[in-house]
């Protein structure tokens, strides 16, 4: 009976482990990649403008969702971006036309809970800027204040 119990107890510690494997969190136990540069402090433009003038590769990947993002994050990648493309790649759209602000908007925070070091950039979906200057710059506040995206 104490043998059985002790091959059930180790069965779930080595079911517990690959649970763990299958996990969308990267930890440092399953993910031993790059760490990020420095986790306390985002990329700036100016951290980008001194890697660049140093010759440093500066690095910029899409994301759409949470799970991306962190994977993003873990690999210390610069600038993330959160292209109006998931209207093709996440919504099966034939062009990127007919994206909405809102949806782009739900991409935005997603990635932003992800992703808390590298640079986020998102696209205005096409036609939320055609009235004119104005009307793109009050978009832009409008998605920085909704979203935290940085450009």
């Amino acid at each position: 009976m104490a043998s059985f119990l002790r091959a059930r107890n180790a069965s779930r510690a080595s079911m517990a482990t690959l649970l763990r494997c299958l996990s969308n969190v990267p930890e440092n136990t399953v993910y031993s990649g790059p760490t990020a540069q420095n986790p306390n402090k985002r990329v700036t433009l100016r951290h980008l403008r001194e890697k660049h003038r140093s010759s440093q590769p500066i690095t910029m990947v899409t994301a759409y969702d949470y799970p991306a993002a962190v994977h993003l994050d873990t690999a210390a990648v610069d600038i993330c971006l959160v292209g109006d493309s998931a209207a093709m790649v996440v919504h099966g759209h034939d062009t990127t036309l007919p994206i909405t602000i809102d949806e782009m908007l739900v991409h935005c925070r997603a990635v932003a809970r992800g992703a808390k070091t590298p640079l986020l950039v998102g696209d205005l979906p096409f036609g939320s800027y055609e009235s004119g200057p104005n009307q793109v710059v009050f978009m832009r506040v409008w998605c920085l204040f909704n979203c935290l995206s940085h450009g």
